[in-house]
């Protein structure tokens, strides 16, 4: 067998893939690498992977005139750039030099491809989710009836943002709505990975908090992709309160929308969701307020009525028991007089016969009787020793004798 050099080798190569392989072939990859240099060439590495695993690799380049035309036709039908990780239908032909190998000549991509890939990506996240239960698990949190506590994640220099905060400032009522900022990524492959450090850190206490809120500006339809994917979808369904989107689009929901407890079109449509809730609460308060100062105005009027007719019942009573008391005291008076008068009539019966007996056991009663007293230095001779010599005296009713003892008992 004859002997090739490098160069012939190479030559025979390039000849036998031009003699056996079609002028061009319609190939399905990922755009792994990309980079345009400065005349406007793109040089691309594509890819086809298994999983993290990459099963082929090649070179391919599209050249400045065509890359112009097939990168606006492609940002105008899929509303995102040709960029690394997304997957393509491209229409290439194959080129073989002696000297660089092996390569592919881009002419034309069909963007319908990317579309439905793109559809069928997002189809396939959202069954996902679904079969784990995800897009209902942050909707059975309950709403708080009055919202103040906000923890926001987006962007710090977001227009969405700062529209955000100054809808709820400017709201009428002057509610104080307490706002905490978790900066994070709004946009591009990082920023899913970002929202979900802000998730993490709210998850630290979500105590303080009565809502998170996600929310951005608007921006071109592939600035949306970011909220597409299944691990930020995940993400939500697990926050640890209700959150609301405000994404700021008005395409068909993102994922992060359809797994949120509730969806808004726009960061001003969140703030006045959240105000009405409070609006909603206040007017309530106030009513309720209304209803009881109403209800209690009725029931001190009722309080009033009753208490006269307890007032009314109570001087019927009154009335009635000082009356049978009255008669009462009525009765006993006139029984208290009757017995006071038979008790007096009777200790007069009694004080009469005692005066009687008083009146017979009278000294003066018993003289005129025919009796006499006899006393010694006026003491009954009974209480004297009488001797013969002393002076006695007698006494009747009506006279005094005065006689001498001659003789006494005692001396004989």
């Amino acid at each position: 067998m004859a002997h090739l050099s490098l160069f012939a080798f190479n030559q025979l190569i390039k000849d036998t893939l031009t003699e056996t392989l079609a002028p061009n072939y319609w190939i399905i990859a990922e755009i792994g690498e990309m980079r345009l240099n400065q005349k406007g060439h793109c040089y691309m590495e594509l890819v086809e992977k298994e999983g993290n695993f990459i099963q082929a690799k090649i070179r391919a380049n599209i050249w400045a005139y065509t890359y112009r035309n097939l990168s606006s036709e492609f940002l105008r039908a899929t509303g995102t750039p040709l960029k690394p990780g997304i997957k393509v239908l491209l229409n290439v032909a194959i080129n073989f030099h002696e000297v660089y190998g092996m390569s592919l000549t881009v002419n034309n991509i069909d963007p319908n491809f990317t579309l439905g890939e793109r559809s069928r990506l997002r189809e396939e996240t959202l069954q996902k989710l679904k079969a784990e239960g995800a897009l209902e698990t942050n909707k059975e949190f309950r709403l708080p009836l009055a919202p103040q506590k906000l923890a926001v994640i987006s962007s710090e220099t977001a227009a969405g943002y700062q529209d955000f905060t100054e809808q709820l400032k400017a709201n009428p009522r002057g509610f104080d709505i307490d706002v905490t900022l978790f900066p994070a990524l709004m946009q591009g492959n990082d920023a899913p990975a970002s929202i979900q450090q802000a998730l993490n850190a709210i998850g630290t206490k979500p105590e303080h908090f009565d809502l998170i809120v996600l929310i951005r500006g608007g921006g071109a339809q592939t600035d949306l992709d970011c909220f597409d994917t299944y691990e930020l979808g995940k993400a939500i369904s697990q926050a640890p309160l209700p959150l609301l989107t405000g994404i700021g689009h008005e395409r068909d929901q993102t994922i992060a929308d359809l797994v949120a407890h509730t969806a808004l079109k726009t960061p001003t449509a969140v703030a006045e969701f959240i105000l009405n809730g409070l609006y909603l609460f206040d007017d309530q308060l106030n009513d309720l307020a209304y209803r009881m100062e109403r209800q209690l105005h009725q029931r001190i009027q009722q309080e009033h009525f009753q208490l006269s007719q307890y007032q009314k019942q109570l001087s019927s009573q009154v009335n009635y028991l000082l009356n049978r008391h009255t008669e009462k005291v009525e009765r006993l008076g006139k029984n208290l007089k009757h017995e006071t008068e038979y008790a007096l009539k009777m200790h007069r019966v009694r004080l009469e016969n005692f005066e009687k007996e008083i009146n017979l056991s009278d000294p003066i009663q018993i003289l005129k009787k025919g009796y006499s007293i006899t006393l010694k230095n006026g003491h009954p001779i009974q209480t004297e020793n009488v001797i013969s010599g002393d002076e006695i005296e007698t006494r009747t009713h009506n006279k005094t004798i005065v006689s001498k003892v001659i003789k006494s008992t005692d001396d004989v």
